[in-house]
């Protein structure tokens, strides 16, 4: 019987998960959040949660308002990670390679921040401990001083080589940062091809998920090409492949919409109305409004993921995203409010809490 065999397989998986997702911070606790009067208030709430154990690390309540990305990233890395150990051991070669967009994002990090001159200690409260370039990794890469050195460094230590070699000859021959990091993301979303290909066969709604995810990354890259009156042939290294849009539907969405306006009208994989009108009355048109709706959507997709995934996958890369969520969360919050952001501000950016 499936429903035996999938008893055995991800029983102990997905009780953990179910364990794991109780500790995630509540609606509740999040509205309490956005009342408060200030950061350090809601410093104090995390004391209450799961993060605890990292602000109490990092210096306790009164040092959050400097330090609290490096609780938001220790945390994060921590349950990415605890997700790889938990799954099916035949599966967890398909976590380890979800949960390796973190690795790709720390190394992109790694090589922007050395092409200008920053050190480690400025970077470090963004790295999210993760499984081949968590902290250690990046401060090792970053103190060879050069974009070239740590490269290689890294190419060494981690399993990434064959994404990373392409990104250092890139770097070698036109010395631009955006074009190699650019090349790394995009054989990161190449390989991650062939993982969901055999998840689509494992559970579709978690390969669905990916997918949106990916489709978020595109339409982004359209928006700003669009903003910044680029030609589609100019952007179109930076399409990353296995979304749910293809790279012919999306060259056609770009080339027939005059502006931003029609192009947001013309997508079909994100209700992007109410952005669009925040954005159309905002002076500054920020891009911003865009990739927090489409958060927002993966999101509702996770949680509807998880809470309709019994004993599947599903329920662990349902996960995954809910906690990346969480975290964009609790940024939007204690940043806004030490940004002086109004309650119905914060609450735009995030709108499944309304």
């Amino acid at each position: 019987m499936p429903g035996v065999r999938s008893a055995i397989k991800y029983g102990y998986s997905n009780a953990r998960v179910k364990a794991m997702g109780s500790k995630l911070v509540g609606r509740g606790t999040l509205e309490r959040m956005l009342a408060a009067k200030e950061p350090g208030s809601i410093a104090a709430m995390l004391l209450q949660t799961d993060y605890k154990q990292d602000v109490e690390k990092f210096g306790g309540v009164k040092a959050m308002g400097t330090l609290v990305d490096f609780v938001l990233s220790k945390n994060l890395g921590s349950e990415s990670s605890k997700l790889i150990s938990i799954a099916p051991k035949d599966q967890r070669h398909i976590v380890t390679a979800i949960v390796g967009v973190w690795d790709i994002d720390n190394i992109k990090l790694i090589v922007e921040a050395l092409a200008s001159n920053k050190s480690f200690d400025e970077v470090s409260r963004y790295i999210t401990d993760s499984k081949y370039v968590g902290s250690g990794v990046a401060k090792e890469a970053m103190g060879t001083k050069s974009v070239d050195a740590a490269l290689q460094k890294l190419m060494l230590q981690t399993p990434y080589s064959r994404m990373i070699k392409p990104a250092l000859e890139t770097y070698k021959k036109t010395g631009s940062v955006i074009e190699a990091n650019s090349i790394l993301e995009r054989n990161y979303y190449l390989q991650l091809g062939s993982t969901i290909s055999e998840l689509m066969r494992i559970d579709t709604d978690a390969a669905v998920l990916i997918k949106k995810r990916i489709d978020m990354r595109n339409m982004l890259t359209l928006l700003r090409g669009k903003k910044l009156g680029a030609d589609f042939q100019k952007i179109s290294g930076s399409i990353l492949p296995n979304g749910g849009m293809g790279a012919k539907k999306l060259e056609k969405m770009f080339r027939e919409a005059k502006d931003i306006d029609s192009l947001v009208e013309s997508t079909k994989a994100f209700d992007l109305k109410q952005a669009l009108a925040s954005y159309k009355a905002s002076k500054s048109k920020p891009l911003l409004l865009f990739e927090i709706a489409m958060m927002n959507e993966i999101f509702a997709t996770a949680l509807r993921t998880v809470r309709h995934s019994v004993l599947s996958f599903g329920a662990i890369i349902g996960f995954f995203y809910m906690k990346e969520i969480e975290v964009f969360t609790l940024r939007v919050l204690i940043k806004g409010k030490d940004y002086g952001l109004s309650d119905d501000e914060i609450k735009d950016m995030i709108s499944w809490l309304k």
